[in-house]
């Protein structure tokens, strides 16, 4: 941008410099890098080669950008979105276009007011990045450019830059209070964090799942939702968190199968299928899992459960097959509270044991060989039947590992058992399911997360890395869990997908940066872990601060003024109504002693850095004593005339005329600038002190002579 000294003449005679212009170019960096990780890089260049025109327009280089100028960077800037996202619809290509049109806008500032509305904007798009992240980073960026856009506000109001810091830090200094206040009282709006969003799914999970899906999930470290107990916590073997269930199987992929595609295709109401609510119809009995889960922004309606859902605070969608979903999709970070049973389902599945025998018609023959020659040597006996798959899969050459070879035959199932005999818990669940039916046992596969992370603070952090997938089989009039993976790989259900060390290369591939990779240094690690508790509290504290946190604090808070209530009637001198209406008094007193105390905090304050604002009040404050200012009269020529009359008073109103002056006008440097203001003070204070004592007849006569003379 242009020098200090550089300065374009307006045409309305005002004069905007190239400090502010940077100032202003500043403040959209700031903004846009608030931006940058959610939005394209190449913002960065419409920034700097708009800011290059208006410096080389500045320096006579480049005309003043004209309309047709001014619209083809709206038109590219659109184009660019478009060909960037593919629709202008979704949040974050809208957002883009804010931030675009909020970096054109420097193109046409050539005055004060065209500035002021660069910081508006500049206002609007910094809320707008709360749409992005709610976390402590976005918190403390957001809070500097909010200094700096206030800074740019009093500054574009007149004065210089330093003084319009210092007015910038007061006013934000007053303003926490208020801020707090509205929090407390005014929990975040819900509708205005749900805007159309793309499809963002924060768990990684899809509603299909083939052998070796899951096993991509090992190379993030993406967070997926944080948990805490209220009383009991699970054992690592029972940290199995269903998303959803899957049941309908071609042959190489099983999907899930919605409830209204269910009801339509059984001829079923769908009601048989799903119920909103807060309690599930299919399950009752006591909970054995109270949890709160912190639930990741997610386009998708699934919430985990630790086992089969019994309860939720808020109305959610009960599915009879054990899942559980919101009303909704998650547009920011959630707090969910509910309770489970910890077991697989114990209710049937209304679509029927048939639905969960089905199989293709034909593939796979040697599996079905297998189930078959299995279930005879079990004696037809489903539960040594399974022992056996279990027993199968715990000996070589089977092994579980990070890496699996990729299966590409029609039949894949059988490729996996006969052949390579090396996969992840995908590969194991699918197998065994399909040995389960193929001798006509109702099993379906589970997909969620198996364990997560105990902090030590209490939570549990569950990453993309945790996924895990694992058979349910209907036995005995219930749902029973199978695991396949605790066979192949029990260190798995123990510890998690790090502690496996046949592929180990893979895990966290995709994070090459994360602080999960030196867990095993001490202090790397504690920091991580302090990190992840301070930020973990930030957002159940403060971004989950919902309707319900601020009914409790406001009990709470009732309940203490209650008692502070009763203390004060008890102290005062009278009971009942006369002693309510003296500590009604006292703390009416109380407020307006200090709010006049406030006020005259902020009024000395204000004085001390603004001479003329003193200077002001000085001869307003003559102007009652009779001693007022004439039409069109300067300030230091008010006080001399007055000080020829003063008495005592004479001295200290000239030299309170002179430091205004040398302070106005004169080029001062820091040190004496401030020296010159404490003098200021003083003599301002002598003044007063010295004409309370003159008779109002005699500053009446004062004036008077003034006038004649």
């Amino acid at each position: 941008m242009a020098g200090r000294g550089g300065e374009a003449v307006l045409a309305d005679g005002q004069a905007l410099s190239g400090a502010m212009l940077r100032q202003l170019f500043l403040g959209q960096c700031l903004v846009l890098a608030l931006h940058l990780a959610w939005m394209p890089a190449w913002l960065a260049a419409l920034a700097a080669l708009v800011a290059g025109y208006r410096h080389l327009q500045l320096r006579r280089r480049l005309p003043r950008a004209g309309i047709v100028l001014r619209l083809a960077g709206v038109g590219a800037l659109t184009g660019g979105l478009w060909l960037h996202y593919g629709t202008l619809g979704q949040m974050e290509a809208m957002i883009g276009l804010l931030l675009g049109v909020y970096l054109l806008k420097l193109l046409e500032t050539h005055d004060r007011r065209d500035g002021r509305v660069v910081v508006a904007i500049g206002f609007v798009a910094t809320t707008v990045a709360f749409l992005h992240d709610q976390g402590i980073p976005m918190a403390a960026g957001g809070l500097l450019v909010l200094a700096w856009l206030v800074h740019s506000l009093v500054w574009l109001s007149g004065g210089d830059a330093r003084r319009a810091w210092r007015e910038s830090a007061w006013l934000l200094l007053l303003s926490a209070p208020l801020m707090v206040l509205l929090f407390a009282a005014f929990p975040r709006l819900g509708p205005l964090w749900n805007l159309p969003q793309a499809d963002r799914a924060s768990t990684g999970l899809t509603d299909e799942i083939a052998p070796g899906d899951i096993a991509q999930l090992s190379r993030s470290d993406a967070r997926a939702f944080r948990a805490r107990f209220e009383g009991a916590e699970p054992t690592p073997a029972e940290r199995y968190w269903r998303v959803y269930t899957l049941s309908d199987f071609d042959g190489e992929r099983w999907r899930r199968t919605t409830p209204e595609r269910l009801a339509a295709t059984l001829g079923r109401p769908l009601d048989d299928f799903v119920a909103e609510g807060r309690r599930s119809p299919w399950l009752d009995g006591a909970p054995r899992f109270e949890v709160e889960l912190l639930l990741e922004p997610d386009s998708r309606p699934w919430r985990p459960s630790l086992g089969a859902p019994l309860a939720a605070e808020e109305p959610v969608r009960f599915l009879a097959d054990g899942t559980l979903e919101g009303t909704s999709p998650l547009a920011s970070r959630s707090l969910l509270r509910m309770s489970s049973t910890g077991q697989a389902p114990a209710n049937p599945d209304p679509a029927g044991p048939a639905w969960h025998a089905m199989l293709p018609a034909e593939g796979n023959p040697r599996t079905r060989e297998l189930a078959e020659r299995l279930w005879r040597e079990s004696g037809a006996e489903p539960r040594a039947f399974l022992a056996a798959i279990m027993a199968r899969f715990g000996e070589a050459p089977f092994r579980y590992t990070l890496s699996p070879p990729r299966l590409t035959s029609a039949d894949r199932v059988d490729e996996f058992l006969f052949e390579s005999r090396a996969g992840y818990c995908t590969h194991y669940a699918s197998a065994m399911a399909v040995l389960a039916r193929s001798v006509g046992l109702p099993a379906r596969v589970v997909a969620g997360f198996l364990g997560g992370e105990r902090h030590p603070d209490g939570h549990f952090t569950i990453r993309d890395y945790d996924a895990h997938a694992w058979v349910e089989v209907w036995l005995d009039g219930a749902w029973q869990r199978l695991d396949p993976t605790a066979a192949i790989a029990p260190e798995r259900i123990e510890e998690g997908p790090q502690a496996v060390d046949d592929g180990r290369e893979a895990f966290l591939a995709d994070a090459a940066f994360s602080p999960l990779r030196m867990r095993e240094v001490g202090w790397v690690n504690r920091l991580r872990l302090d990190w992840e508790r301070l930020e973990y509290r930030w957002q159940r504290g403060v971004i989950g601060y919902q309707r319900e946190a601020r009914n409790a604090l406001m009990a709470r808070v009732t309940v203490r003024l209650h008692a502070l209530w009763d203390r004060l009637v008890a102290l005062a001198p009278g009971r009942g109504w006369l002693g309510g209406l003296l500590g009604l008094l006292m703390a009416a007193a109380a407020a307006a002693g200090l709010a006049a105390l406030l006020r005259l905090a902020w009024r000395r304050q204000r004085e001390a850095h603004d001479e003329a604002l003193r200077i002001a009040r000085l001869q307003a404050w003559l102007g009652r004593c009779g001693l007022g200012a004439r039409p069109g009269e300067s300030p230091s020529a008010h006080l001399r005339r007055v000080a020829e009359a003063a008495g005592d008073a004479g001295p200290a109103l000239r030299d309170c005329a002179h430091h205004l002056e040398r302070l106005r006008y004169a080029p001062l440097g820091r040190a004496e600038r401030r020296e010159r203001r404490r003098q200021l003070a003083r003599r301002e204070r002598e003044v007063r002190r010295r004409l309370r004592r003159l008779p109002r007849r005699r500053r009446g006569g004062a004036q008077a002579r003034g006038v004649a003379s």
